[in-house]
């Protein structure tokens, strides 16, 4: 009885499987006690190959305790026909038609390995190799002992070229136990058309033998997975792929064969006169081979050539830029007839927007955020009444929805709307996006929503700043309050849509442009900083902003030379130069809201220990954070999240060099939580010392791991780390010298408030109040910090919710003689400050 029942959906099939290797153990004992060697050199593969071929059909269950009798007879009679000889060496124990126990352990033994099923033999091969050994090449190649690597077996056909020594017989058996051994020798691919590598040295003496060997064996049309794996070359092979009537995969693969000019030429006229069928079948399978356009002239397409070239790099690549003037000069020469046959050859969703042939079915796609079709909708010729400034508006409007896609395909989709609109300023008959932006934008601010009359009240959409807000008057006083029957008017929806449009300009170009400005230390010419004055918005908010003139000049930008480049300034090179806080209290003094955080942006400087780490900071490794959540984080910074599997697990560009953070965790980001690592720095695949990082980039990439662990982390509450706290403080103290509160300091993490009442230590993480010497004040009323404090200012326009909480709590005790809450007066009772 089987210690392991067979399923029983495989039942009856096990039970012919097992008859037939019973027949062939039967076999192999008449062999034996007829002493025929020779049948038994032969029969030790077929049986090999015969329990292959069975285990794959019954899906594993032919192999193990279920055929453990038939193996220990099989094992009896080899060892008693080809018995292993005392102390025999790796090569002697590895010739035989049978991996026998006996033999399996007597190889274990010489290798120094435990029992292992299948010991590499890698080492051996070195040995035979190096020797110029043939008849141990030959067994290595034969043995059904031990594992051989696909670079093992290309090591031992090469020695065996080398040696004048190959034959067909080795190369099939080589190919027998390996029917992928192309992937490695020739550079093919298991599947031509796949990714391929490059081709052994000793690919050119192997291939002759290979061919022969493919060719025998294609003869009768074999199930494709039976036959070596590789690309041939030959008229012969393209010949016979055109007429193959077995397996698909097998005939494509043929039918791709490499031919030289010559043997093109001969396929050629072989298909001249040949039914529109064939020389249809011959296009598609020369299309893998990459010379089709040979065949073109047969369908009647000769004048399609380029336009089939530009078809086959559109198709065959990424979502990237493509020359909408090159692809109508081609479709023009191939004339609309040969166009319309290409396209029902080679269809092609880019080239069939770019004639205007497939609207509905672009737009469709651009609904299910297909990237092909993103990019197609670019190249769609502009519909009757709409403009370029319409479809500007519909590609950011699809932009917005990137963020709710996966980590990683939220950044596909990105790039996918990039190339739309590089696409689109085609149409537009602009040089580039960015000129397609700025022309765009400009409209959207240059073209206001006219003010409108309702009555006594005018309503107009203006900016204040950056920001479009809508303005009621009547009799020239601005109202607090919209009224219901402005609401109610058609032109109410109409100024708030046009506001909708500013506002997302506002935010557009705050997390773009600003951002990348201020992180990347990014420089304006002066032409590009006259389109970003041009634009209100731009205008406000690169006002805003801290520049670095041609001369080294640092200031605002109506206190810097313009008339030349002028640099975003990062508050790395304040600090170095000891400039930071007197520009830190010139923006509060100012009253300066910063379109992004600049003065007082979070600063990470390299640490002693990270120096002496060499290449690796552990800053935030041990962290626990929500694996869903960081991926979103990091995604929205720029980072590409890896599985586990990957050499690191989150990697973005970081100047000229790659961030690649290593995590802990278990399938990908979004299975659970993720313990963070150690981040580096790479140039290509090396890693860089962190003394070489250049300052500001790896204070931004630090500030990102920051964000993930104060956000996403299991104690994301409690963290704070450094460099955020020490923005917190100087955001404070900048606020506290700029309203004179003589009653405020700021020791270490902590606010001190020296009030009427009480003395207050206001922590900077949590926000909790401490009252001296012991004690502790609760002011959580519903909404506190949701409506600032009237005197609350913070300098830049991120949304800091607790940094908004904590000033507004340091300026309510700051004033503590005027509260008149009585949920904090009875917390306070009895107590004196200290």
């Amino acid at each position: 009885m089987l210690h392991y029942p067979v399923p029983e959906q495989y039942r009856e099939a096990f039970e012919q499987e097992r008859a037939a290797l019973q027949a062939r153990v039967e076999e192999v004992r008449a062999a034996l006690r007829a002493g025929d060697r020779g049948r038994l050199l032969e029969l030790g593969p077929q049986i090999r190959r015969q329990v292959k071929r069975g285990d794959d059909r019954l899906l594993g269950n032919l192999h193990g305790a279920r055929i453990a009798d038939l193996d220990a007879a099989l094992n009896a009679a080899y060892d008693e026909a080809f018995p292993l000889a005392p102390g025999a060496g790796a090569v002697q124990v590895l010739d035989a038609p049978w991996p026998t126990a006996t033999r399996l352990a007597a190889l274990c033994k010489l290798l120094h390995f435990g029992l292992v099923p299948r010991p590499p033999l890698g080492e051996i091969v070195t040995q035979v190799v190096s020797a110029g050994d043939v008849p141990g090449m030959r067994v290595l190649l034969r043995t059904p002992l031990g594992w051989l690597s696909r670079t093992d077996t290309v090591r031992l056909l090469g020695g065996l070229a080398t040696a004048g020594a190959l034959d067909e017989a080795l190369v099939e058996e080589a190919f027998a136990a390996d029917r992928f051994l192309g992937n490695e020798l020739f550079g093919d691919a298991s599947r031509y058309g796949g990714a391929a590598q490059a081709p052994s040295p000793h690919a050119a003496a192997v291939r002759p033998y290979a061919q022969e060997v493919l060719w025998r064996l294609s003869a009768e049309a074999p199930p494709d997975d039976e036959l070596p794996q590789f690309r041939p070359h030959g008229l012969r092979f393209a010949l016979r792929g055109l007429d193959w009537a077995g397996e698909a995969a097998t005939g494509e693969r043929f039918g791709a064969a490499a031919l030289t000019p010559d043997e093109l030429a001969a396929y050629v006229a072989h298909l001249d006169g040949q039914p529109e069928a064939v020389r249809q079948r011959a296009f598609r399978l020369r299309r893998a081979a990459g010379d089709a356009y040979a065949v073109l002239p047969l369908l009647g397409l000769a004048p399609a050539v380029e336009l089939f070239r530009l078809l086959e790099e559109i198709e065959g690549g990424e979502v990237v830029r493509h020359d909408r003037a090159a692809i109508l000069a081609a479709a023009a020469t191939a004339g609309p007839d040969g166009t319309r046959e290409l396209l029902k050859l080679v269809p092609s969703e880019l080239v069939s927007a770019v004639l205007g042939h497939n609207r509905a079915a672009v737009l469709k796609r651009v609904k299910h955020n297909a990237l092909a079709g993103i990019a197609a909708y670019g190249m769609l010729p502009l519909a009757d009444g709409e403009t370029v400034l319409d479809r500007y508006l519909a590609l950011r409007e699809a932009a917005r929805r990137g963020p709710k896609l996966g980590p990683n395909r939220r950044h596909s989709h990105a790039a996918a709307v990039e190339v739309a609109l590089e696409h689109l300023a085609q149409v537009a008959g602009l040089p580039d996006a960015s000129a397609l932006e700025w022309d765009c934008e400009s409209r959207l601010a240059e073209e206001p929503a006219p003010a409108w009359q309702l009555g006594d009240y005018t309503v107009a959409v203006v900016l204040d700043g950056p920001d479009p807000v809508i303005t009621v008057t009547s009799a020239g006083k601005p109202l607090k309050t919209v009224p219901k029957q402005v609401r109610s008017d058609a032109r109410y929806t109409a100024s708030r849509e046009h506001q909708d449009l500013l506002r997302d300009q506002a935010r557009r170009m705050r997390a773009g442009t600003m951002e990348r400005l201020v992180a990347g230390g990014g420089a304006l010419a002066p032409a590009d900083l006259a389109r970003l004055r041009r634009l209100p918005a731009g205008a406000a908010m690169a006002a805003g902003l801290l520049w670095q003139d041609a001369s080294g000049g640092i200031g605002f930008l109506g206190d810097v030379d313009a008339g030349g480049p002028v640099t975003a300034v990062h508050p790395y090179h304040l600090f170095q130069a000891g400039e930071l806080a007197r520009w830190q209290a010139e923006v509060v003094r100012r009253r300066l809201r910063q379109p992004v955080r600049q003065a007082f942006r979070e600063l990470y400087l390299l640490t002693p220990p990270e120096r002496e780490a060499g290449d690796a900071s552990a800053r935030f490794a041990g962290h626990v954070v929500s694996g869903r959540v960081a991926a979103r984080l990091l995604s929205g910074r720029g980072w590409h999240t890896h599985h586990e599997y990957a050499d690191h697990q989150a990697t973005r560009p970081a100047g000229a060099l790659t961030a690649a953070l290593s995590c802990d965790f278990h399938g990908y980001w979004g299975m659970g939580e993720v313990e963070v690592g150690r981040v580096r720095f790479l140039s290509g695949k090396d890693a860089v010392p962190l003394a070489e990082v250049p300052p500001v980039v790896f204070s931004e990439v630090m500030r990102d791991l920051d964000l993930v662990v104060s956000v996403a982390g299991r104690d994301a509450a409690g963290h704070l780390s450094t460099p955020a706290a020490q923005s917190r403080a100087e955001v404070l103290a900048a606020l506290v010298a700029d309203l004179r509160l003589r009653n405020v300091t700021v020791d270490g993490t902590a606010a001190v408030v020296r009030g009427t009442r009480a003395t207050y230590r206001i922590h900077l993480t949590s926000g909790s109040i401490h009252l001296e010497p012991g004690g502790h004040l609760c002011i959580v009323p519903a909404g506190f910090g949701d409506k600032p404090h009237r005197r609350l200012f913070l300098p830049f326009a991120d949304d800091d919710r607790m940094t908004s909480v904590i000033l507004s709590k340091v300026l309510l005790l700051a004033d503590d003689a005027r509260i008149t809450d009585p949920t904090i007066l009875t917390q306070l009772q009895g107590r004196a400050p200290s």
